[in-house]
């Protein structure tokens, strides 16, 4: 199902229910938007079981943390469990984020979603390049890092200092990166004028999928004002 569904739709999908989220305190709501995200996981069949260990772990610190130390001014009722709930609305709450950035990442194709940008969302060509040579940095850094501390142990340097000298020369590296990259890309014609390849287009699963989302989140505000 990867590149099925238009990347600013699913950009824009992903955005509504973040807010709704932010918004509307109900652990049931959070928890039905975190799966629909991994049914949308499930669809792009890939492989993100570490991503998905790390936000489950996450959430199991959070809840715990919130539990057994929770705000005194959340704490407004004096039922038995009102801290257990308090916990589980402010951890369903990270753990749905978690899934809705991570459904999101899954299920778009990067150079799509600059093409998107370009095209869809009128953003302007340097700033959306920008983001494409961000998005590519990122696997660099960590790389990067590990390269630079152990060349400093290599050459005896040990202790604390040791991260702080090897972040500095990654910076250090990653900025001459960028230099050397936006020459190339000049070089190689990245302009206004450039011929896009990629022309994405609004179809029919895109209106469903879109329609299906605004209808989650109208639902959600009517139930939350009824609610309250």
């Amino acid at each position: 199902m990867r590149n099925a569904l238009s990347p600013g739709v699913l950009l824009v999908g992903s955005v509504l229910l973040s807010m709704v989220v932010l918004v509307r305190r109900s652990w049931e709501l959070n928890v039905a938007f975190a799966a629909f995200s991994f049914v949308l996981i499930a669809c792009c069949r890939r492989r993100t079981w570490r991503r998905i260990g790390a936000l489950l772990g996450l959430s199991v610190v959070y809840f715990l943390t919130a539990y057994f130390h929770p705000k005194q001014s959340l704490v407004t009722g004096l039922a038995e469990n009102t801290a257990f709930f308090i916990a589980l609305e402010l951890d369903s709450r990270v753990f749905a984020l978690g899934a809705i950035g991570i459904s999101l990442c899954t299920s778009i194709e990067k150079n799509a979603f600059i093409a998107s940008l370009i095209q869809q969302f009128r953003i302007p060509v340097p700033i959306a390049y920008s983001i494409l040579v961000a998005i590519n940095f990122l696997g660099l850094i960590r790389s990067e890092y590990q390269q630079a501390e152990l060349a400093l142990r290599m050459r005896g340097v040990s202790g604390l200092s040791v991260h702080s000298k090897a972040l500095l020369t990654m910076i250090i590296r990653l900025i001459r990166q960028s230099e050397y990259t936006a020459i190339a890309m000049e070089a190689k014609g990245f302009s206004a004028r450039r011929v896009q390849r990629i022309v994405p287009r609004i179809t029919r699963l895109d209106a469903a999928y879109i329609g299906f989302v605004c209808c989650c989140v109208l639902a959600a505000l009517v139930v939350g004002q009824r609610g309250g």
